[in-house]
C-alpha cells in the first residue's frame, strides 16, 4: 500500500516583481504669431470756394445847390450845438449803464424749503447762511405768544449745493424745548451756529457733529427772550477780546446786551460782561411812565463794520440808540455774576412805532438803516443823528429790512402783503426796482437774508413756515460806478 519515494524539492521564480521602465516626456504650447499692422485716418481734401467778384459801384457826384445848403448850414449849426452842449450838461443819465434785457428779467426762484413735520402754527423766525454760502438754516417759532412760551421751536438746515438737496427734507433739524427766535452762523466756521429762544436760551451747535444732538455750548440771558445774536471781534474795557471771532453778542426783550466767549475746546460759554438799556436811556418824547433804572426791550442790534465797539440798538418803542462797549458807567444791575454797564452815548431821530431793524452799512462806517412798524425805511449819518438824510415811506405794512451786501444804495424790504421788494435809496421816487412776487398762497413775510457769498441769492421766510430762494438779476446786486461815491454825497448832505 505504501512504497517509498524521493523528497526532492522543486521550485520556481517569482512573477510579482517586474522591472520597471521610466521614459522622460515633455509638452509645449504653440508659438505665439505676432503680427504688425498699421492704420491711418482717410486722406483729407481741402476745396476753396469764393464768390464772384463785386464791381465796384461807380457813384455819380449829385447836382446840389452849394448856395442853399451853406445857407442852411449856417441857418441851423447855432441850434444844434446848443442842444449838444445841453445834452452834455445834464444829469439825466448820470451813473446809467446799460444792461441786457435778459439780465434784467432774471428774477428767478430756485428753491422752495419747507420742513414737513413743523406745527401747523409755526413761523419763520430767522434765517442765516454759514460763510460758506452753501448751508442755510431757518429757525422756526410761533407768533402768538400771551405770556410763557409752551411751543417747540427748532433749527433745519439744508445744503443747498448737495446732489442729494431734498427742499421738503431738510438735512438735519436740531429742536428745542421753546421757540427759537434768532439765529447766526459764525463767521469763520461753517459748521457752528447759534440760536437763542424765547425762554431765554442760547445754544452753539457744531454740525460737524452728525451724531450728536446736545449743544456745544449753552447760555442763558435770565428768562428775557434772545432778540438778536451777533458774533464779532470786539474789544472790552479797551482789550480786544480773541483775535478769532468767537466772541457772540446776545440783546434781549429783558433790555440786556450780553457778552458771551465761546471756548470751542472746552466747549464752554461763559459771560465776559454785559450792558443794559435803561428807561432813563429813552428820548423824553416817547417815554412812557415806567421806571427809569428797567430795562427797556431791544429789539434790532448791529456792530460797526469798521469800529467793533460802535453799535447800534433798535428798542421796541421806537427809540434808536447809538452806543459804546469802552463805557463804564455802571446801571447798578447784576446779572450772572458780572456787572452790567451803561452803553448808550447818543440817540437818533425816533420812529412813531416799534423798531424792526436797526443796521449798521456794510459800505460806509457812518450810515445807519433803520425801520419801523411806522412803514418807515430811514437812512442816517452818525455825523447828524438828529434827522435822516433819506426817508422811504412803504405803502404796505414791512416786516423786514435788509441792507444789500453788494450794492451801497439799496435794501431789501419784505412785506406784509407776502412780497419782497428792492428800493434804491439813490432814486428820488421813492418806489421800488425791483419786486419778488408772492407764493400762490401769500403770507405775511417774517425775515430775509442775503447770502454773502452768493450775492445774487436772498432768502425770504414767511408765516407759512416756508422759506423762497431767490436768484437776482445783475442788475439788482451790481453796484453802479458812482454808487458808493453818491452815498458819501447823499451822507455829507445833511452833515454840511
Amino acid at each position: 500500500m505504501f512504497s517509498k519515494h524521493s523528497e526532492v524539492p522543486t521550485s520556481f521564480a517569482s512573477t510579482w516583481k517586474t522591472e520597471q521602465l521610466l521614459e522622460t516626456g515633455s509638452t509645449q504650447t504653440d508659438d505665439i504669431v505676432k503680427k504688425e499692422e498699421e492704420c491711418q485716418v482717410i486722406e483729407q481734401v481741402e476745396v476753396g470756394i469764393q464768390t464772384e467778384e463785386e464791381e465796384p459801384k461807380n457813384y455819380q457826384r449829385s447836382e446840389y445847390d452849394e448856395a442853399s445848403l451853406s445857407a442852411f448850414l449856417k441857418r441851423v449849426t447855432p441850434k444844434v450845438i446848443r442842444e449838444l452842449e445841453r445834452q452834455n450838461r445834464s444829469q439825466a443819465f448820470h451813473g446809467y449803464s446799460v444792461v441786457k434785457e435778459e439780465e434784467s428779467l432774471g428774477v428767478k426762484m430756485l428753491h422752495s424749503l419747507r420742513w414737513n413735520q413743523l406745527d401747523p402754527e409755526g413761523v419763520v423766525t430767522g434765517i442765516d447762511w454759514s460763510c460758506t454760502g452753501s448751508v442755510i438754516g431757518v429757525s422756526y417759532g410761533s407768533s402768538y405768544h400771551d405770556d410763557w412760551c409752551d411751543h417747540k421751536g427748532a433749527v433745519a438746515v439744508w445744503n443747498i449745493n448737495r446732489s442729494d438737496f431734498d427742499a421738503n427734507q431738510p438735512e438735519r433739524v436740531i429742536e428745542a424745548s421753546s421757540c427759537v427766535l434768532s439765529l447766526a452762523f459764525h463767521p469763520t466756521n461753517p459748521a457752528v451756529f447759534a440760536a437763542g429762544t424765547f425762554s431765554g436760551e442760547i445754544l452753539v451747535y457744531n454740525l460737524s457733529h452728525t451724531e450728536d444732538v446736545t449743544p456745544l455750548a449753552t447760555g442763558d440771558c435770565g428768562g428775557g427772550s434772545v432778540t438778536s445774536l451777533s458774533w464779532v471781534d470786539i474789544s472790552v474795557g479797551g482789550i480786544m477780546a480773541s483775535r478769532t471771532p468767537n466772541t457772540l453778542i446776545a440783546t434781549t426783550s429783558s433790555g440786556f446786551v450780553l457778552v458771551w466767549g465761546l471756548n470751542l475746546t472746552k466747549q464752554q460759554l461763559p459771560l465776559k460782561s454785559g450792558y443794559m438799556l435803561q428807561g432813563q436811556d429813552i428820548p423824553r418824547g416817547i417815554r412812557t411812565h415806567m421806571d427809569g433804572s428797567s430795562g427797556v426791550g431791544i429789539s434790532s442790534a448791529s456792530f460797526n463794520t469798521e469800529d467793533s465797539m460802535l453799535f447800534v440798538l433798535g428798542a421796541e418803542g421806537g427809540g434808536l440808540f447809538l452806543c459804546s462797549t469802552s463805557s463804564e458807567v455802571p446801571t447798578g444791575v447784576e446779572f450772572g455774576g458780572v456787572g452790567l454797564m451803561r452803553c448808550v452815548t447818543s440817540t437818533l431821530a425816533s420812529h412813531s412805532g416799534r423798531v424792526i431793524t436797526a443796521q449798521f452799512s456794510p459800505h460806509h462806517r457812518n450810515a445807519v438803516l433803520s425801520a419801523a412798524s411806522d412803514n418807515q425805511i430811514r437812512l442816517f449819518t452818525l455825523l447828524q443823528p438828529n434827522k435822516p438824510v433819506s426817508v422811504i415811506h412803504s405803502e404796505e405794512a414791512i416786516a423786514c429790512v435788509r441792507w444789500s451786501p453788494s450794492r451801497p444804495l439799496v435794501v431789501a424790504v419784505g412785506r406784509v402783503t407776502g412780497e419782497a421788494a428792492l428800493y434804491d435809496f439813490g432814486k428820488s421816487s421813492g418806489q421800488p426796482f425791483l419786486i419778488l412776487p408772492a407764493a400762490e398762497k401769500p403770507s405775511p413775510i417774517t425775515t430775509l437774508q442775503f447770502n454773502k457769498k452768493n450775492m445774487k441769492l436772498v432768502a425770504v421766510g414767511d408765516q407759512l413756515g416756508r422759506v423762497c430762494v431767490w436768484h437776482l438779476p445783475n442788475s439788482a446786486v451790481s453796484p453802479l460806478s458812482t454808487e458808493l461815491s453818491n452815498l458819501h454825497t447823499i451822507l455829507d448832505t445833511l452833515a454840511d
